[in-house]
Parts: C-alpha cells; structure tokens; sequence
C-alpha cells in the first residue's frame, strides 16, 4: 500500500495512450507500417484484427502478434469485401478505432510512361479504398452510437511532391483532405477522422530503393539524415487512437524528419 507522501509509481497511474480494453480494425496491416501500428496497439493492451490481400502473410503476421490478433484477408479495391470485412470485425468486437493503411506504390516512373491502367490501381488501392473503409466504419459506429477513431495513413508525398511519384503523390494528397472532410461532417457524431503523413520510412517496399544512387539522395534531403522506421510511425496512430487525441479530429501529422519543411 502506498503510504500518504509517497510518490505514486508511474505503471500504477493510468496512461491516457493506454488503449486496455479496446478493439482495433487496421487493413495493410500484415507488414511494414500497418504491422507496426498492430503490434504497438497490442503492446498498449488492445485487441487488433488485421486485414491484407496475401492470406500467408496475413497468417503470419497474426501468429507473431499472438492472440490479441485475429485476421481476414480482403482487397481494398473492392467495396463489397470492404462491407464483409466491418461485419466480420464487428461480430467480434465494436470498433473503437479503424486504420486504413493499405496502400501501393509500385511504379517508379515519370508522369508521360505512367498507363491508365496504373494510375487507376494506384488510385484504387490507396485514396478509394481509404475511402470505402472510412465510410463502412463510420456508418456502423452511427448505428451503435459509439465513438470512433478513424487513421488514415497518407504520405508527405500528398504535401510534397515526390519526383517519379505523381500519382503516389495524388492519391496521398487526396486521402489528406479526405481525412479532413471527413472530420468536418462526422464530427458532430462521435468519429474523428485524422490522417498521418510519413516521409521515407524503411520498409519491403523501399529496401531497394534506399539502397540504390537515388536513395543517397533521397536521404540526403531529410534534414535529420536518415529514413524512419515504421515504429516511428506507429507511434503517431497509437497517439490519435488513444485518449491523448480526444479533441483532435482533421489533423495531419507528419512523419517525415523535417523533409516537408526544407
């Protein structure tokens, strides 16, 4: 028992980033960022489920995280499976907050090489399908009369263009003021919709990049000298999931080592 005078321990106070006892529903969330944001969730004592296009990845990343994880595989592209994904989070758990971090960037490439059908599948993965996983949340959380924290993970390609990226660049910037419209018209009933903009950050995807000519450079224009880890980012969704970000709805928080501001 702690005695009148005492100091009270820190693991003993109530941490308002703690999210015990909530249920968290984040697509893309087998690797990379969207793997990160899960396994920080869970370290802050919530329940994930994780949803991605490859089943064997999606199993595996289930398994680490261990059974505080349950996960389903779903294209984003599709609304449809979109709307079978909510019912089946729902069924377990009411939703206290939804991630959209699926997302593709696998064309490289100047703006007159880009095909239409590459622009329509960059496009389709990352700004349509932010958008159909908001909107099914939400409409779910004004049915039950619940809160909810919406996170979509952008890009500071959607403030800066990024050379080779303009497509990349379109659908990031266009999932920012999503994030923001959206919060304007839901707010009102309990949704908060934020966004987080990552700059370079260390994953599958950029390995190769990064460790090209192109990368020295691309390293060389972040003021702090160096590329995120995905934990860097995960840090700023447990933030705007917890109770921290209460009153913080239609925000951008960026990610990015200084590099927008240079």
């Amino acid at each position: 028992m702690r005695r009148p005078g005492m100091p009270r321990r820190l693991d003993a106070v109530p941490s308002p980033f703690s999210l015990e006892g909530k249920t968290a529903l984040i697509t893309g969330g087998s690797r990379g960022i969207g793997f990160a944001i899960a396994r920080q969730f869970v370290e802050s004592g919530a329940r994930v489920l994780l949803a991605a296009r490859g089943a064997a990845g999606l199993d595996a990343a289930v398994a680490r995280l261990g059974i505080a994880a349950l996960g389903r595989p779903c294209d984003v592209r599709d609304p449809a499976a979109i709307r079978e994904l909510m019912e089946w989070a729902w069924s377990i758990a009411p939703l206290d907050t939804v991630v959209a971090c699926a997302g593709v960037s696998p064309y490289y490439k100047r703006a007159e090489l880009v095909t239409p059908a590459e622009w329509d599948e960059v496009l389709e993965v990352n700004l349509r399908g932010a958008y159909f996983t908001a909107v099914e949340a939400a409409k779910r959380a004004f049915a039950a009369g619940r809160p909810l924290s919406i996170i979509l993970v952008a890009s500071v390609a959607g403030i800066v263009p990024l050379e080779r990226l303009a497509p990349y660049s379109a659908a990031k910037a266009g999932m920012i003021q999503l994030a923001k419209g959206l919060a304007l018209e839901w707010a009102d009933r309990g949704v908060r919709v934020n966004a987080i903009a990552p700059g370079w950050v260390e994953t599958d995807f950029t390995r190769d990049l990064f460790a090209s000519r192109h990368g020295e450079r691309l390293r060389a224009e972040v003021p702090m000298g160096r590329f995120a880890s995905p934990d860097e980012v995960a840090g700023a969704a447990l933030y705007l999931a917890s109770e921290a970000a209460s009153y913080v709805t239609g925000s951008v928080v960026v990610v990015d080592g200084g590099r927008s501001v240079r």
